[in-house]
């Protein structure tokens, strides 16, 4: 699926943090910072689709507590 980012502002941004997460400069937890500052989010869904989507951000939701409960 194609990110949709909320402006093209934004975009750039993202972009180039995405960039420095390649290079090692920035850290997952602070990627994820980026990807929900900059990303709309993706629309719900219906069906088996949406149970397997609920349990995968159950799981990043853990490793952010985990990552800023480190001192990353």
């Amino acid at each position: 699926m194609r990110k949709k980012y909320q402006s093209k502002i934004l975009q750039a941004i993202h972009e180039d943090a995405k960039e420095f997460h390649e290079e090692g400069l920035i850290s997952d937890a602070r990627m994820r910072e980026y990807d929900s500052g900059c990303l709309l989010p993706e629309p719900k869904t219906t069906g088996k689709t949406a149970s397997s989507q609920s349990s995968s951000a159950g799981t990043v939701r853990n490793v952010r507590i985990s990552a800023k409960g480190s001192g990353s």
